[in-house]
């Protein structure tokens, strides 16, 4: 009998742990590995902005205490727009102007007082120390007016320094520093001001990115609206650095500042470039890693050795193959042999 129950222990011990073993498939999203041969298609997300941008820096170190327009509006070249300096400023200007007048008028007070004086001198009812006293009173008050006068004139002159003004004529864009905010001489950006036929959306590129772009004669630019629109004009391409800005004609307006854009390109020539999506990529343990669907449609972990960027996609330099299918989506939850179920009716979506 203790043999038997032996028996069926060890029996129900191997069938539980072919249960556990028997893992519920794991939904996904997959997209191919693809091979570049000939051209290639690169997206981008970025953000309407001006052309022919120019940065307006502080002039002086202080806080914005004031501004002269509104946000996303047109200016004039000379155009008061921002005045920098501090909170107690304006209050030091009004006491050195209230100062200044108290000054004049004490001092009308004491000509007035001497030219008295000395009138009655001549008419021998004041004695000449009276006449003296009303001349050092004079002199004492002339002082006083320079003091505040020369007072009031260096707190103009640098509240003067603290005014900053449009330098070209232009359309100021929608990104200002706030009202009342800390700013740094040369370094802190105000706003900025161009214009908004033509618009321009930059983006940051790779060096691969930029290489491409340089090398390749054929490209086309699009562009597509927050709502899945198309924009109907085409994009022109200059390169600066690592920044690749393209200016678009806007001349109905339809291209709003600050809107959120995706950016298409192309005719990229990138022979011989084997590319994986980013959004299957992810690091562990110092290196580069994807999940591939192997033959059982379980999951496979491969690691792989990358290049550079090209929009979305990595570069492969070793690891996959034209045609592999990643997982791109479902990531979380697997692990080395996990039953997959693909979305899309089972196939998965392939890119």
């Amino acid at each position: 009998m203790r043999i038997f129950f032996t028996a069926v222990l060890a029996a129900m011990t191997i069938f539980f742990a072919a249960c556990g073993n028997d893992q519920p498939p794991v939904e996904v999203a997959v997209a191919n590995v693809i091979s570049a041969d000939e051209t290639l298609s690169i997206t981008h997300d970025g953000r309407i902005s001006l052309s022919g941008e120019q940065k307006i820096l502080s002039p002086v170190s202080g806080n914005v205490v004031a501004t002269f327009f509104e946000r996303g509006q047109d200016v004039t070249e000379g155009q008061p727009l921002f005045q920098i300096g501090r909170k107690e400023d304006a209050t030091a200007l009004l006491q050195a102007r209230t100062a200044l007048t108290d000054a004049m008028t004490a001092l009308a007070r004491a000509q007035s007082e001497l030219a008295q004086a000395q009138a009655k001198f001549r008419q021998h009812s004041a004695t000449e120390q009276d006449v003296a006293e009303k001349s050092f009173a004079v002199e004492d008050s002339l002082a006083l007016l320079d003091e505040r006068r020369a007072h009031l004139q260096q707190l103009e002159e640098a509240s003067a320094a603290g005014t900053v003004f449009a330098p070209v004529a232009g359309h100021i864009g929608v990104e200002t520093v706030p009202l009342g905010s800390p700013v740094t001489a040369n370094e802190t950006v105000l706003a900025a001001i161009g214009a908004t036929n033509p618009a321009a959306v930059r983006i940051e590129i790779s060096d691969d990115e930029k290489h491409l772009l340089q090398t390749s004669p054929a490209l086309k630019i699009t562009l597509k609206l927050a709502d899945g629109s198309t924009y109907p004009r085409t994009g022109n391409l200059q390169i600066e650095a690592l920044t690749a800005e393209i200016i678009f004609d806007n001349p109905t307006g339809r291209l709003l500042l600050g809107d959120d854009v995706q950016i298409s390109i192309d005719g990229l020539n990138a022979p011989k470039t084997l590319l994986v999506p980013e959004s299957a990529v992810h690091q562990r343990d110092g290196g580069n890693f994807v999940f591939v669907v192997d033959s059982n449609k379980t999951a496979a972990l491969k690691k792989l050795s990358l290049g550079g960027k090209l929009g979305k996609y990595f570069i492969v330099n070793d690891g996959l193959k034209a045609g592999d299918s990643v997982i791109v989506e479902g990531l979380t939850k697997l692990r080395e042999g996990t039953p997959l179920k693909f979305r899309d009716e089972g196939q998965g979506t392939r890119d």
